[in-house]
């Protein structure tokens, strides 16, 4: 009897165990597109770095400068490695025949379709002070994803629990009524 409850109190645990984790280790975040900039600003003549991340390996991404005139240019996505999919930096330069204005958009249209798009402001001649490096995700909203894998922890923690609960289980000793 006792062995039977032992085994099915293993196959219980570990079935459980594994069937929530399984889920969890899904891609985490959904994975989309995205750029950045070193600097929201920059002069006319004056350039600034882009980066992208998550696009297909060894892609050509065309960057395009939505200013009047719209200026691009192309680059590849690494093809190899820890990085692959992303490429940068690389130099922007805003033409000096260019319209100032803000929020001028820059878009990164990959071959394969996906893009992402951050705006840098275009000024005349000296830029206000600028928080730094900006980032803008697939969806626009430049909010960073936050959060985290637990899926590996979750799965010892229920190991545990599970083999906490048999040795209770097996450890309780008969009663013995004696004279």
């Amino acid at each position: 009897m006792k062995r039977n409850l032992l085994t099915v109190a293993t196959v219980v645990g570990l079935g459980l165990t594994f069937g929530w984790s399984t889920a969890a280790f899904g891609q985490y975040p959904p994975v989309g597109v995205g750029i950045s900039v070193t600097d929201g600003c920059s002069v006319l003549g004056g350039s600034f770095l882009v980066s992208g991340t998550n696009f297909e390996p060894g892609e050509s991404i065309t960057l395009t400068l939505h200013s009047t005139p719209v200026s691009s240019i192309t680059t590849y996505a690494n093809s190899t490695g820890s990085g692959a999919g992303d490429f940068g930096p690389t130099k922007v330069t805003i033409p000096s025949n260019a319209t100032p204005e803000n929020n001028t958009p820059i878009v990164a249209t990959g071959g394969s379709g996906d893009s992402a798009t951050i705006t840098v402001d275009v000024a005349s001649s000296t830029c206000a002070a600028s928080s730094g490096l900006a980032f803008t995700g697939a969806d626009g909203s430049g909010l960073a994803f936050t959060g985290a894998d637990i899926a590996a922890v979750s799965s010892v923690g229920a190991i545990a629990l599970a083999l906490g609960g048999m040795l209770i289980l097996t450890g309780r000793r008969r009663r013995t009524t004696g004279v």
